[in-house]
């Protein structure tokens, strides 16, 4: 017997032994998804089980719910566990003014009123000047028309048509959107042209329409509608868009809402009283709002934080509170691109004193901040390098953010 290729057989059948075990023990042998439990999540960073809740004037009732809860002690309302999204592409987009957008079947524009069809129900039905572009050639990306969508006119809307193997556009006023047709009036004149020609419209818009709105509601099929709920009542919910257009839709198509309360401010929204920078090793590495300061999403532990500001050390920022806030909320830690690398030492003053100061290193579990700064005018954020120079200090001050007391 030729014991090496007997050795070399056993060696085979060892490896594939082992793939198929890790097949069957890792994600591909379809491990338990873990319960996803509806929630709230509170200003603070800390969450209650949601049962059933009604909303009514903005007070929250709810089986469970602390007596005289409201939209403004919330930071989110978490319904369902999202979902997995289809890679197709839709229909058509409708983006409308405050960052809701729509992933549409269809859409209609008659009387200055858009109509649009999608699968969370029944038609939704928005007033035109609500509406900020419509595009129906979701596949070809096109730049003029990005241009537009970044800087709409504030008098003529724009509409772009696809002629022959590119697009044009034209500066008109939209008249309507039919299942044939797309009118506009053009010096004067009614003009048209067939539907299937339409690339996309820009709708004009007035100085100040696209505010940021109170809330952020995420649908079901990928949608996103944003403004302020005024109420949720036997499976409904009534959403008050910007301009006062209102909305309902079956609060079971919602997967959860984001809400902008009016007691808490993201010092990313902020721009320093004063800001001082200067590295050790390196040229001085600019902060950034809502990034790591390689422009990457703010990661720590293998969270990912929307809001917040990232930094090389040294930095110091110093920002105007105004003795209007109570508390300063914040998770710190070295961001994830780091490596596992990284030293530095955080610290916070109020009006000058100390308040905080806290060492991490890279790889270390983020630290949950909480302070009390009531009357504080002046908070300051400092990052300053520990032991190794300065060679991976990319600190995060994630979800940095003021909350004033509730009344």
């Amino acid at each position: 017997m030729n014991t090496k290729i007997s050795f070399s057989r056993c060696w085979v059948r060892a490896v594939i032994a082992g793939l198929l075990w890790m097949v069957a023990s890792g994600p591909l042998a379809g491990q338990p998804k873990p319960v996803f439990t509806p929630s709230l999540t509170l200003l603070d960073g800390g969450s209650a089980p949601l049962q059933s809740l009604s909303i009514s004037k903005g007070k929250l009732i709810g089986p469970g719910l602390p007596a005289g809860l409201t939209l403004d002690d919330l930071r989110r309302i978490s319904l369902a566990a999202p979902g997995e999204r289809s890679a197709a592409k839709p229909a058509m987009i409708v983006q409308l003014v405050g960052g809701g957008r729509v992933l549409g079947k269809g859409v209609r524009v008659a009387a200055n009123e858009c109509v649009i069809d999608w699968d969370a129900g029944a038609p939704l039905k928005i007033p035109i000047d609500k509406v900020r572009w419509v595009r129906l050639d979701t596949m070809a990306p096109n730049a003029e028309f990005d241009k537009a969508v970044a800087a709409p006119a504030a008098e003529n809307d724009r509409i772009f048509l696809k002629v022959e193997k590119q697009v044009d556009s034209v500066a008109a006023l939209l008249d309507s959107l039919t299942e044939q047709e797309v009118a506009f009036k053009l010096e004067g004149q009614i003009r048209k042209a067939p539907r299937e020609k339409l690339y996309g419209l820009v709708i004009a818009q007035p100085q100040g329409a696209d505010d940021p709105t109170r809330c952020l509601l995420s649908l079901q099929d990928g949608s996103t509608l944003a403004g302020d709920i005024e109420s949720v009542e036997n499976g409904v919910v009534s959403l008050l868009l910007p301009g006062d257009a209102k909305l309902e839709l079956p609060w079971a198509a919602v997967q959860s809402v984001a809400i902008h309360s009016h007691r808490l401010t993201f010092l990313s929204d902020l721009n320093p009283l004063e800001e001082e920078q200067k590295s050790i090793a390196f040229v001085n590495v600019p902060w950034r709002r809502n990034r790591s300061v390689l422009g990457r999403p703010l990661t720590l532990a293998g969270q990912v934080y929307e809001r917040g500001i990232g930094v090389h050390a040294y930095c110091k920022l110093t920002f105007d509170a105004g003795g209007k806030f109570d508390i300063f909320a914040a998770t710190i830690g070295l961001d994830a691109e780091t490596l596992g690398k990284g030293d530095c030492i955080f610290s916070m003053l109020g009006d000058g004193e100390v308040l905080l100061t806290q060492r991490m290193k890279g790889g270390e579990a983020p630290r949950e901040l909480q302070l009390s700064i009531p009357r504080i005018k002046q908070l300051t954020l400092l990052v300053e390098p520990g032991e190794g120079l300065d060679l991976a200090d990319h600190a995060d001050w994630c979800d940095a953010r003021l909350i004033r007391a509730a009344k």
